[in-house]
């Protein structure tokens, strides 16, 4: 059974969840250093977790950045992708924030690009790179 939760920072046991599957996606499986991925913004997020059954599988992150939302860090883990788990995620975190009336935008491996497309982002810019991978802005058009 697959479970979203929107996490309290206050709960170290979900918390060190969060940290323990970005470590494992873009730390151990992609080789960002370490020094990258953990950030000043940490502190000023608001973290969601999926859930297989009990074992957390997933994790995403979002802020307010300059009077937009920046959705980051999205990640599930290797094994439980191509189920859903991160369209079921990105979904329910949408619902949460368009409710805000600010621009949704979010910067996109260039692999996964048309995973958000099928929420209805659209690239723009020119590629650039954030630890050596491949990356493209991405925004949210209005619906």
């Amino acid at each position: 059974m697959t479970k979203l939760i929107h996490v309290d920072k206050n709960d170290e046991t979900l918390m060190q969840e969060v940290m323990n599957i970005r470590k494992e996606v873009f730390v151990n499986e992609q080789n960002c250093p370490e020094d990258e991925e953990w950030d000043d913004s940490e502190y000023n997020c608001e973290y969601y977790l999926v859930f297989d059954d009990n074992k957390a599988v997933g994790t995403l992150r979002w802020r307010i950045n300059n009077e937009k939302i920046k959705i980051e860090r999205v990640a599930v883990l290797k094994e439980y992708r191509g189920r859903d788990f991160g369209k079921q995620m990105v979904e329910f975190v949408l619902n949460d924030i368009m409710t805000m009336g600010l621009p949704i935008y979010l910067n996109s491996q260039e692999q996964v690009i048309s995973f958000y497309e099928n929420f209805g982002f659209e690239k723009y810019g020119e590629r650039f790179y954030e630890a050596n991978i491949p990356h493209f802005a991405m925004k949210l058009l209005n619906k």
